[in-house]
């Protein structure tokens, strides 16, 4: 897997993963202890609390079962897996499969539904934001805010025993900052970026680009899939810091399709660009 050092205005964000479409897609951001998919079974996945699946096909799933399979073995408590509403039932059938086929316990892990603009709090002043991409099946997207709470700037002169006894009187003297800090993209074609304009400005925006070719833009639409002429249409309206492309598909070898795509985007995109596509063994 790859590993990728951020700059934010939280500060250094670590990205840690690999993605081939088809194949596995899997991001870990440790500091969170947060996974967005869960494509295939990693080490480095184990101790997130956190997964969060984006639809269910089996590239951004197959890792979920060996994750509760290995926590449940390290004796690690709890987890949580976050999926579409839909696919609750048939995610918590998986697991309690997978367990059963081990002739164990059930994995001590829950599986909960989640759907478009739910928001589950994270640790350490965090959220995640749930909307639904444009893949060819339902999918949702996801996105990491940064929660503050700081003094109401109409209160920042006042001393702090007349804060004090202005909250205890019940007035409400803060306020809540959010920062739209990482976007996780999964599965979409580019009309998301019509429905979630907000996408243009989150400072890590994470996009698959699964094809590059002129002739497979029509197989893209088809499937609800990014193509590179769609990420250079839409890369000059970006303003975030950092643009990290995944999901390429197999008809394309690594190494000439990270050139093709440096070379494509170098001349019209703001945000600094980052791929993080993987030869899966």
């Amino acid at each position: 897997m790859k590993q990728l050092t951020l700059d934010t205005s939280w500060g250094a964000l670590r990205l840690v993963g690999g993605s081939r479409a088809g194949e596995g897609s899997l991001l870990i951001l440790p500091q969170l202890r947060l996974a967005l998919d869960a494509g295939r079974p990693a080490r480095a996945l184990v101790p997130m609390e956190v997964v969060a699946v984006s639809h269910g096909h089996l590239d951004h799933l197959l890792g979920l079962p060996a994750w509760a399979s290995q926590r449940k073995l390290q004796g690690m408590p709890g987890g949580v897996a976050l999926v579409p509403a839909t696919l609750a039932p048939a995610a918590a059938q998986l697991l309690a499969l997978c367990a059963s086929m081990e002739g164990g316990e059930p994995y001590d892990v829950a599986v909960r539904g989640v759907g478009p603009d739910d928001v589950v709090p994270l640790r350490a002043s965090f959220e995640l934001r749930f909307f639904p991409t444009t893949h060819w099946v339902d999918t949702l997207g996801c996105r990491i805010d940064w929660v503050r709470h700081h003094l109401r700037p109409e209160l920042v002169d006042l001393r702090p025993d007349e804060i004090r006894a202005r909250r205890e009187a019940g007035e409400v003297v803060t306020e809540t900052v959010r920062t739209p800090l990482v976007a996780y993209l999964a599965d979409t074609g580019p009309g998301v970026f019509a429905t979630q304009p907000w996408l243009a400005d989150v400072e890590v925006l994470v996009l698959e680009c699964t094809f590059l070719r002129p002739s497979d833009r029509e197989r893209a639409r088809r499937f609800g899939h990014v193509h590179l002429d769609d990420v250079r249409e839409i890369a000059p309206t970006l303003r975030g810091r950092h643009l990290v492309l995944t999901h390429l598909s197999r008809r394309h070898r690594l190494a000439a399709g990270s050139r093709q795509i440096h070379a494509a985007l170098a001349e019209s995109l703001a945000p600094r660009l980052h791929l993080l596509n993987v030869e899966w063994e």
